[in-house]
């Protein structure tokens, strides 16, 4: 019960976090066009909130020792919920700051949510993060259903209003409510609650080309992703010369593809395996962005965001499970390297993205996009032929072993 409990709360959490990180891109052209400035300042913009992501997930484990996870939670949405000040239109500069300090809350939220389901749920993790996954993607599929609304009502800022008020209530529902016997989990101010001796960080003995590897298709990944869901709404709104409020249904659209992925992906991949799995959707990732750049009709723009969705759904995750089984035993430092490089590449790569469009037409953002997916594309099969090797040596080495 009080772990049902403590799930649910961290859905709705994730849910938060979604808001945030989307909410962004969902009324970009309203804010640049009410501030006079550029694509290229947006992608700035965008840079400071994932910056601050970035140094929330980095610094959460400091975070949790000095405070408990509990309090970092609690912290974490007490930063997000400062974006309600930007239903007030502050001054430019200041708007920087707000979004660094929201990218930050977010980063610690995320971070810390998933930890201490990870830790308090021992039995069915992976269908314990499917659902918070599930309700991410819920959040960010309603962010811009929202958005859209109120950009055509004229009322867009108080879709910053909404942010700050759900994560406020959601700070005083995390400071309330008790878990039963997981408050202590929640509480204590250390990091491993199990008391297991802390994992080797050294990856030379298992080859470093692979974490290297799998480092960049997380910085490709995470700048790919943050790029689509901030700019795309104003990519069609250029390229296809359509209203703002309907160019913005593209997050929505795209988020759809996002949440049926990741319900497809567990069972999908399991009977797949991972790496052809992996294989086929960025396959169909490399397809969908390629058609984009080249489609002549808006509505077929629309259907290719769904699929790009459905196809970048489960890159993450399975990602993450196929380089964790490469270091057996350093699961808490790969992931760690691995969200690192994610949120890099989500604080910088839009940078470039925000250029092209201000220099270029819209649809070379899209050859963009495709040129990362197919760079994606080419470290999944170099990640497979590194697995092959491994396991290649490890034969030979056990032959040797017997022979003697």
């Amino acid at each position: 019960m009080m772990k049902t409990r403590l799930l649910w709360i961290s859905c709705f959490s994730y849910g938060s976090i979604a808001f945030t990180l989307v909410i962004l891109g969902a009324v970009l052209p309203e804010l640049l066009t009410h501030y006079s400035q550029t694509y290229s300042n947006g992608g700035v913009l965008v840079f400071s909130q994932f910056m601050g992501f970035l140094v929330g997930v980095i610094g959460m484990p400091y975070m949790v020792k000095k405070f408990g996870r509990k309090n970092v939670v609690i912290l974490g949405l007490a930063l997000i919920s400062c974006e309600i000040f930007i239903t007030f239109l502050p001054p430019w500069p200041l708007l920087f700051l707000l979004v660094s300090i929201a990218g930050l809350g977010a980063g610690l939220v995320e971070s810390c949510v998933g930890t201490i389901i990870l830790t308090a749920i021992k039995e069915r993790q992976a269908v314990a993060m499917s659902k918070m996954e599930v309700a991410y993607g819920l959040g960010a599929l309603f962010m811009p259903l929202l958005s859209g609304f109120l950009i055509n009502s004229h009322m867009w800022t108080i879709a910053f209003l909404v942010l700050g008020l759900s994560s406020f209530a959601l700070l005083i529902a995390w400071k309330q409510m008790s878990f039963g016997s997981i408050d202590q989990l929640l509480i204590r101010k250390d990091v491993s609650s199990d008391g297991t001796k802390k994992e080797s960080t050294g990856y030379r003995s298992h080859g470093l080309l692979f974490i290297a590897l799998a480092a960049a298709y997380f910085f490709f990944y995470g700048g790919s992703e943050v790029s689509i869901v901030h700019f795309i709404p104003s990519i069609f709104a250029e390229k296809w010369d359509i209203p703002n409020s309907l160019a913005t249904i593209t997050v929505t659209v795209y988020w759809t593809g996002m949440i049926i992925g990741r319900l497809l992906t567990g069972p999908v991949s399991e009977k797949l395996t991972y790496h052809r799995y992996l294989r086929i959707i960025s396959v169909g990732g490399l397809a969908a962005l390629a058609v984009l750049a080249l489609s002549k009709s808006v509505w077929f723009g629309f259907a290719l965001c769904f699929f790009l969705g459905l196809f970048m759904a489960g890159m993450f995750a399975i990602a993450l499970i196929i380089t964790n089984h490469f270091y057996p035993g350093k699961t808490e430092t790969t992931t760690s390297i691995l969200l690192a490089s994610n949120g890099l590449g989500g604080s910088l790569l839009p940078i470039a993205v925000g250029w092209s469009l201000d220099e270029y037409p819209a649809q070379t953002a899209f050859w963009l996009f495709t040129a990362l997916m197919l760079l994606m594309l080419l470290i999944v099969f170099s990640l497979r032929m590194l697995e092959t090797i491994k396991s290649n040596s490890l034969q030979n080495h056990s032959s040797k072993a017997k022979s003697l």
